[in-house]
């Protein structure tokens, strides 16, 4: 029988292994890191055991975001790896299973990740939260903008003006990070993958910190610069960071930008055909329990309907309930089996995106996996779980 438990100081060497051989096995069997903090501060480092034996980790956050207006906390599922030896004998399922039963006894509703695979995390029960669109391009592609304020360098001392930048470029768009002090210091400006020490510049205007860009440049043939996380609180500074990026000519021949899927970058260059631009899948997202749709805002709208939902992993989840809205308020009762005929069917992974806002009803439909069997709930339905803007662009 296994156990999910914390990784002690003992098999700290251990774990590090597991993590180097699924994510840096180019470097061969390197020793392990022996300094920095153990346990480690911005994470929970986990482990599934058999015996005394380690079979697989993973790391888990705790994000401050929101979720359809509200602000809440996330999980972040990070590094979930399993050593060769061991793979193909459902431990990484097992490991996600303890994780969100963790992630609910914790009273965190939903769990994001970054996929290895997006077919092997949906078959687990989680569904692509959004997309993002990766560009490239010349810096003299970029448009040259007049404006008013100046750009100034900036370092981790002050996160918490960026932090009210983030927060307002953000506002209203489901998992949008509010990164912590450490977030900022340890993660966001820090070369924490090897990346190397990123730049950081803002753009001020009348003493107002108002825009930022987070950057490196690397050492290749391009010396690409690539913007890791951009925020503008309004179109000024939208445009004066994209003018300060097209003034690097000089030093970069690429710039490289991984922007939110309305972005309108081909819109505000002069000539698209010199831009590259590919749209990705994202993190994905999923609820722990069906029951956390109580804790969210919804629109002022009735819906009364009985919901057949399948769950791969979490018994509890996999069953009939009775969802009920009522002035922004929902109420989830469990249903025996045999209690009512359901009025539609979800998978969760499916209900999840519903929840979040990645899909309404009427996409979930046609793109994933809801299937309406009682016509008259389609409309109350839609008017309920109503699409909104979701991104979640920071990796862990």
């Amino acid at each position: 029988m296994s156990e999910f438990r914390p990784v002690p100081a003992t098999d700290r060497e251990a774990c590090q292994r597991i993590l180097q051989y699924a994510f840096a096995p180019g470097k061969g069997p390197v020793d392990p890191d022996p300094d920095g903090d153990w346990p480690p501060s911005l994470f929970d480092q986990r482990g599934l055991y058999d015996g005394d034996s380690l079979r697989a980790v993973c790391k888990l956050y705790f994000l401050e975001t929101t979720v359809r207006g509200a602000a809440t906390t996330v999980g972040g599922l990070g590094a979930v790896a399993t050593p060769p030896e061991h793979r193909g004998q459902g431990y990484a399922a097992d490991l996600c299973r303890h994780a969100l039963r963790e992630y609910r006894e914790a009273d965190v509703g939903f769990v994001t990740l970054w996929p290895f695979s997006t077919p092997f995390y949906r078959r687990l029960g989680w569904g692509t939260a959004n997309t993002y669109r990766r560009y490239g391009l010349p810096p003299s592609a970029l448009p040259d903008h007049d404006t008013a304020g100046r750009l100034v360098r900036l370092d981790a001392d002050d996160w918490e003006r960026l932090r009210r930048v983030e927060s307002a470029a953000a506002a209203g768009t489901a998992l949008s990070l509010r990164r912590s002090e450490a977030w900022w210091r340890e993660r966001t400006l820090a070369d924490w993958d090897g990346g190397g020490v990123p730049y950081c510049y803002g753009y001020e205007r009348d003493g107002e910190l108002r825009g930022y860009l987070v950057y490196t440049v690397a050492d290749d043939a391009d010396h690409t610069l690539s913007v890791t996380n951009v925020a503008a609180a309004d179109e000024e500074a939208h445009r004066a960071l994209l003018s300060f990026l097209g003034r690097h000519g000089a030093q970069v021949e690429r710039v490289a930008l991984q922007l939110p899927p309305d972005a309108a970058l081909l819109h505000r260059v002069d000539d698209p055909a010199a831009v590259d631009c590919t749209v990705e899948a994202g993190p994905m997202v999923r609820l722990t329990d069906v029951t956390h749709l109580e804790r969210l805002e919804w629109p002022d709208s009735d819906l009364a309907c009985t919901i057949s939902v399948s769950d791969p992993l979490l018994d509890r989840n996999d069953g009939l309930f009775r969802l009920s809205v009522s002035s922004g308020t929902a109420t989830v009762d469990p249903l025996p089996a045999a209690d009512s005929a359901a009025d539609l069917t979800v998978d969760v992974a499916t209900l999840s995106q519903l929840a979040v806002g990645t899909h309404g009803a009427d996409a979930a439909e046609r793109l994933a996996g809801l299937e309406i069997l009682v016509e008259s709930v389609r409309a109350p339905l839609a008017d309920v779980f109503r699409p909104a803007p979701v991104y979640l662009d920071e990796f862990f």
